[in-house]
């Protein structure tokens, strides 16, 4: 059906209102340049990370309220008074204020725990925040689109709710980082049931019945693609495979992308972890060849200067296969089975020649969710 057209002998808007309109842009503008403000001081900000879960508790209220008795198109009435209507834009002004700064808050938090590589998924959810923490901040699509679809705005604050108690439960309770993912699967259908339909659609028969089935699902969900969920805000800013003699006062051995098929002996590989607050999990090295996994380590924790903890495994002798050439890498989990990050590498015949049919372009050892000048740093005492 199309747009009615425009009444020719109706007057142009009023200056005031055109003047209003182009704030009302221009506060868009402005949220998305505060919205990135707040990515680049997440971390600063997880110092005060029990000041925000009460934020989450005190938005989740405002969200059930502002949802149910407010704003949507369940409680729009055809003539409202100046009052209402003041009161559903301040409503809607709100919560968009806790849209963004949840979302915003999260996104570097998932960017800097994911593994940035193609043969591993776990970053999927940072752009996810990403587009949600940017669509918030446009106040037509928020406004116009979002809030008056309940079921989306519903589905758009689980996300941010399970985002935010996956990160918050490890800094504010201490749990490690699986069971926090676990609490959040338990707790995100049930919140959002509750902002969709009435209480009394929740806990009839059918409805209760649907909202444990999907809690069941998510749980068995994350349970299982645990390893595509990072553990954030666990991250890995720096990891290194090395061989041959320890050097002294070495923590992460001497950074190497090749080496030769006879020069493996002492193989061994660190991971430099950071998490504000203090490691929640220890972390486990998975040691794969052409793919197959042929040693899971748990590393030693070293005693290292800084406030970021050094864990460094050595390959069992044992396991090295008869033929060593090809692609290797070293992966760090947590010992929940969440993937933290891998280290690639390759392995040369005794004469130095790669035995890599098609090399991918590029370093051989390229560092997945490692910064490119932290890969090839000198060791770390």
């Amino acid at each position: 059906m199309g747009q009615a057209a425009a009444d020719p002998a109706a007057p142009p808007p009023g200056k005031l209102k055109r003047i209003l309109k182009r704030l009302w842009w221009f506060h868009s503008f402005f949220a998305l340049t505060f919205g990135v403000g707040v990515m680049l001081f997440a971390r600063a900000g997880l110092a005060h990370a029990d000041k925000v879960m009460m934020a989450l508790f005190i938005s989740w209220l405002l969200m059930f309220v502002a949802l149910r008795f407010i704003v949507g198109p369940a409680n729009r009435r055809e003539q409202e008074g100046i009052a209402r209507k003041g009161v559903r834009v301040a409503t809607n002004y709100v919560i968009k204020q806790f849209y963004q700064q949840m979302f915003f808050f999260l996104t570097p938090l998932y960017a800097s725990s994911a593994t940035w590589s193609l043969s591993s998924f776990n970053w999927w959810i940072a752009p996810l925040l990403l587009v949600c923490a940017v669509v918030s901040t446009m106040d037509l699509v928020f406004d116009n689109f979002i809030m008056e679809r309940r079921l989306l705005a519903a589905a758009m604050y689980g996300l941010a709710m399970f985002g935010v108690l996956n990160v918050l439960l490890p800094l504010v309770v201490g749990l490690d980082h699986l069971n926090g993912l676990f609490v959040a699967a338990l707790a995100t259908p049930a919140s959002v049931a509750l902002l969709s339909f009435s209480i009394r659609q929740v806990l009839s028969p059918q409805g209760a019945l649907l909202t444990v089935g999907m809690t069941v699902a998510l749980f068995l969900a994350v349970y299982v693609g645990r390893k595509f969920i990072p553990p954030a805000p666990l991250a890995m800013p720096e990891t290194s495979v090395g061989h041959g003699t320890l050097s002294s006062y070495e923590c992460l051995p001497p950074s190497k992308h090749a080496m030769r098929a006879n020069q493996l002996d002492n193989l061994r590989c660190g991971s430099m972890l950071r998490e504000p607050g203090g490691l929640k999990e220890r972390v486990e090295h998975a040691w794969t060849h052409k793919g197959r996994e042929l040693a899971r380590v748990t590393p030693e924790q070293l005693a290292c200067d800084g406030d970021d903890a050094v864990f460094r495994s050595v390959f069992p002798v044992a396991d090295m296969p008869q033929d060593p050439t090809g692609m290797w890498a070293c992966t760090t989990y947590t010992v929940g089975g969440q993937l933290v990050g891998v280290r690639k590498f390759e392995v040369l015949t005794k004469e130095g020649a790669s035995t890599e049919a098609a090399r991918p372009p590029g370093d051989a050892g390229v560092v997945d969710a490692v910064p490119a000048d932290a890969a090839d740093a000198a060791p770390r005492d």
